[in-house]
């Protein structure tokens, strides 16, 4: 719950509402996020988007990278050697959240979006409350490495 001056309720909360009981204005400390990711290794970064499931006017995104993937481009081969031309790199999973607090995250196998009122760190696991009352705890270590291979 915050305070009568809207201050964070802990030093972990990323996205809170301000105000009693939680009816205020949703508040956020995306630099604390981005403390965190570095923190862990984890590719942070800023781009404004539209996101036409989270609305139709373009929005800052805040994203956390936990693992990207190769797209496109075209193998090309002489002799034994042997190049990848034209291939871009991606996020694969990663969690992105825009400047109203909608969360859009995607794992390994599944995807959502999510309205987000409080979102909270706890060491590698993100703790997430959303609008309708829904809690979700995600270990990012989880989405750091493929599911179907050893870790390192």
């Amino acid at each position: 719950m915050g305070s009568f001056f809207d201050s964070k309720p802990s030093d972990a909360h990323v996205i809170w509402r301000s105000g009693r009981d939680d009816d205020g204005k949703k508040r956020f400390d995306f630099e604390y996020l981005e403390l965190w990711a570095a923190h862990f290794g984890i590719d942070y970064e800023e781009w404004e988007r539209v996101d036409h499931e989270r609305g139709d006017e373009p929005r800052q995104q805040h994203v956390c990278v936990f693992s990207r993937t190769e797209a496109g481009g075209a193998a090309v081969s002489l002799g034994e050697e042997s190049w990848s031309m034209g291939a871009a790199t991606k996020p694969r999973t990663f969690i992105e959240i825009d400047e109203t607090g909608m969360v859009r995250l995607q794992g390994w196998t599944t995807k959502a979006t999510l309205d987000v009122v409080e979102l909270v760190i706890d060491g590698t696991t993100l703790k997430l409350r959303t609008a309708d009352g829904e809690r979700k705890s995600l270990d990012t270590r989880r989405l750091a490495s493929r599911p179907d291979r050893e870790p390192a």
